[in-house]
């Protein structure tokens, strides 16, 4: 989404993007074609799920290490269909998304070389960040030769200088720092090197206003629909003034 959002120095236009968390959460069961269904049908322009293997090398959609009591990593392919047949391969999920929204593959567990493979057949129109809080994998992951986009994730407080040093090493040109982290000088440190930032997990007004004030690219959100009407109807600041609203081309409201 395209916003302007006003700052001291006047107002500028800048992208955000808008990214449902684990597959279109709140549009029906985290994780499944179910929600991702939901997702583009209400014109999600993003979709953040979650990637795992299981013990017989398929990528799949899982965000918990566990299904049941069992490991997933050590059940085949087809023990964690016949346990859970909602649980699509990453195969099954980019080929629904197609070229309706970009996706980011948060990698838990999975082979560098075989995500490639997956990540190589999906529709080339669709812009795909794989994001992981380990960098050594985004670097096997980067050493494939795949043209997807890295992320570096990171959870607790670190500084500017560390984060932005792994990034470089393996190759990330975007950041996702939790949201409580998140600081206006992380951002512009990211920018002047040319490293976007994304926060997560973004679900409350207040929070948005906060990412939206420290510079972001984009949040992942739980509450997609509750947020993108916020910006639609222009974000008001902790005075009540408009500080954010969208820019659309042409008369098209």
């Amino acid at each position: 989404m395209l916003i302007k959002v006003c700052n001291d120095g006047g107002a500028e236009s800048r992208e955000l993007a808008l990214i449902s968390h684990r597959g279109g959460k709140g549009f029906g069961p985290e994780n499944t074609l179910q929600s991702l269904r939901g997702a583009l049908d209400f014109g999600v322009e993003m979709v953040e799920t979650d990637v795992r293997m299981s013990d017989d090398g398929v990528p799949i959609i899982h965000h918990g290490p566990f299904l049941g009591i069992h490991l997933i990593g050590r059940m085949p392919m087809t023990e964690i269909r016949e346990k859970a047949p909602d649980i699509p391969s990453l195969q099954e999920y980019l080929d629904l998304a197609g070229n309706r929204c970009a996706m980011n593959l948060e990698i838990k567990r999975c082979d560098a070389g075989v995500l490639a493979e997956v990540v190589a057949a999906a529709s080339p129109s669709s812009p795909i960040l794989v994001s992981s809080f380990d960098a050594d994998f985004l670097e096997l992951f980067r050493d494939t030769g795949s043209p997807a986009a890295l992320g570096l994730l990171s959870q607790y407080e670190r500084s500017c200088e560390r984060i932005l040093s792994e990034a470089a090493r393996c190759g990330a040109t975007t950041i996702l720092p939790a949201s409580f982290v998140v600081s206006e000088d992380l951002v512009d440190a990211a920018h002047e090197t040319g490293i976007k930032v994304i926060a997560w997990t973004v679900n409350s007004i207040t929070e948005l206003r906060e990412s939206v004030e420290a510079g972001v690219d984009g949040v992942i959100t739980d509450a997609y629909p509750k947020l993108k009407t916020s910006l639609e109807s222009g974000l008001t600041s902790s005075t009540g003034e408009i500080m954010a609203w969208p820019v659309y081309s042409g008369s098209t409201p």
